[in-house]
């Protein structure tokens, strides 16, 4: 399946916490809460207009009886479409290498990289390569992000691949950029 929305400009704001604090010019790609099940991987793709010279991705999880996953992000600049600007995209270092990882409020089961893992009634495994991006966050979400160089005005596409296994409880995802 495949998602391939565009986003414009617009900003939102988000709950500031020690993750968040400072975010600016929020964009919001993807939300949100009560989660519904998303397997085998779901394609999402998206067009961001840079507002500024240094832009943050950033994932936040929270799923009580279940799990996320992530896999192949990407973001390419229209005008060099074969230059990826995520450094460990795939997750393929086998750690959070190049990535920011925020854990405010000590959520258990929390953001990890993984080869391979059992996650309530599917095992999860990448999407592609031999690594991806896990989160079962419980009780608060947690924070996964990277910061690439933009420039102005400048059109960018942004690609992930998700995965959900929602085990009916409390639930939330936000995929952001911000300054």
């Amino acid at each position: 399946t495949t998602m391939t929305p565009t986003t414009t400009a617009a900003t939102a704001s988000i709950t500031s916490n020690t993750c968040t604090s400072g975010w600016t010019g929020v964009t919001v790609l993807y939300h949100c809460t009560s989660c519904p099940t998303i397997h085998p991987y779901v394609y999402h793709s998206y067009t961001y207009v840079a507002i500024t010279t240094l832009t943050r991705i950033s994932f936040s999880f929270r799923e009580d009886n279940g799990c996320f996953a992530i896999d192949s992000v990407s973001v390419r600049s229209t005008a060099a479409p074969t230059v990826e600007l995520i450094s460990n995209n795939d997750f393929e270092t086998g750690s959070f290498s190049s990535w920011t990882y925020c854990n405010p409020n000590g959520a258990s089961a929390a953001g990890e990289v993984y080869h391979s893992l059992l996650c309530v009634s599917y095992t999860l495994t990448p999407k592609s390569g031999s690594y991806f991006y896990y989160d079962g966050a419980v009780g608060n979400n947690d924070y996964l992000s990277q910061k690439f160089t933009t420039v102005i005005g400048q059109s960018y596409n942004v690609s992930f691949w998700l995965f959900n296994d929602a085990g009916g409880g409390t639930s939330s995802a936000d995929i952001l950029l911000s300054v």
